[in-house]
């Protein structure tokens, strides 16, 4: 056999062993992504966390990620006396008060996003928050009008003033009460999602009590699927998905949030009464949705957008909606109509026959 004919077989041989090398490897990525998936969930910021790494190194990184979270549930918490929170509360009116940079960076966002909602997500309302019972040993309760009205008047996020310089924030009025339980879900996902990037992890699923951080594209590379809870059946049964795919990705990351009249509320004469208070009424919001769902990039901005939405309803927030660059959002209302910005129109999957997808305007 000549020298030409056995360099051909010699080249043919060492492609194969290439080919098969690169598929080989490929195989094991893979099969080394399933395996070392890894899953933990733990119970903070009032709300039960799970989080879901994919790839070498997720134990270690979920650890680092809820050390985290406890670090900022100190801080928020509206039910800690002592949380850095409740510093500014008790001094409202009379002191300003020195705060750490990330007390201060959650409230500047706070303030942001509540001129971006109108008004209808605001940071100031825990003085409603808190008169109707939410979060009390007792179990919360419809307050008098009289109560209600005198409430109102201590609820306006101008009057949160914040100096980024000096470190300082001051609320105008003595009363006034900041709750930032519309934003910290999100602030926290925010910072999971950082801490897992830190710890060299490149593809997560963060699920903080139904505010979801993806990180990254889906293992097995088809879209990510996050379901829509059906607001008038039981936890975990899903009306629709929203999908994901890469190209949906900002930043390698998305964040999915979905606000409701299911999530906590009670019955009084045969009346429902939620949790998502309107700070324009002191009472539940009542204005056409009840669910709505956003995605957009930052997990901050999707939490206090999805209660901003809820609290306009159906026709101010698909209008404010429509109007953001980089948010899109799904609405149902009582009668189970699903109501969607123009950008939803392929990443949204209705499951339940029961619902119907309907036009706005």
């Amino acid at each position: 056999m000549n020298n030409k004919i056995m360099t051909a077989i010699t080249v043919v041989i060492l492609l194969g062993v290439v080919i098969f090398g690169v598929y080989s490897q490929r195989q094991d990525q893979a099969e080394d992504l399933e395996l070392e998936e890894y899953e933990n969930t733990a119970m903070m910021l009032d709300t039960v966390n799970t989080l879901r790494t994919y790839g070498p190194g997720g134990e270690e990184a979920v650890a680092e990620a809820f050390s985290r979270l406890e670090e900022i549930e100190l801080l928020l918490d509206l039910y800690d006396e002592d949380s850095d929170l409740n510093k500014i509360n008790r001094n409202a009116g009379s002191e300003v008060e020195d705060i750490n940079q990330e007390l201060l960076e959650v409230l500047s966002l706070a303030k942001e996003y509540a001129e971006e909602n109108e008004g209808a997500f605001d940071p100031t309302i825990g003085a409603l928050t808190l008169l109707w019972g939410w979060g009390s040993e007792e179990g919360p309760a419809v307050p008098a009008e009289e109560e209600i009205e005198e409430a109102i008047q201590l609820v306006d996020y101008e009057k949160l003033h914040l100096d980024k310089e000096e470190g300082t924030a001051y609320l105008e009025e003595e009363g006034m009460i900041l709750d930032l339980g519309a934003i910290a879900k999100g602030y926290a996902g925010d910072k999971a999602i950082e801490v897992l990037r830190e710890q060299g992890i490149e593809r997560a699923f963060v699920n903080l009590g139904g505010n979801i951080v993806l990180l990254g594209e889906k293992p097995d590379e088809t879209p990510w699927r996050v379901g829509i809870q059906n607001p008038r059946s039981a936890r975990g049964s899903a009306m629709g998905s929203v999908d994901i795919s890469q190209e949906d990705l900002i930043d390698n990351q998305i964040a999915v949030a979905t606000s409701g009249d299911y999530e906590r509320y009670f019955d009084d004469n045969d009346t429902r009464y939620h949790h998502i208070v309107d700070p324009a009424t002191g009472y539940p919001a009542d204005e056409g949705a009840v669910s709505t769902t956003v995605v957009s990039e930052n997990p901050s901005r999707t939490d206090a957008l999805s209660t901003g939405l809820f609290v306009l309803g159906l026709d101010r927030g698909l209008e404010l909606a429509e109007s953001l660059t980089g948010v899109e959002a799904v609405f149902i209302t009582e009668d189970k109509e699903v109501y969607k910005t123009s950008g939803m129109d392929e990443k949204f999957q209705l499951m339940d026959d029961d619902f119907v997808i309907k036009e706005w305007q």
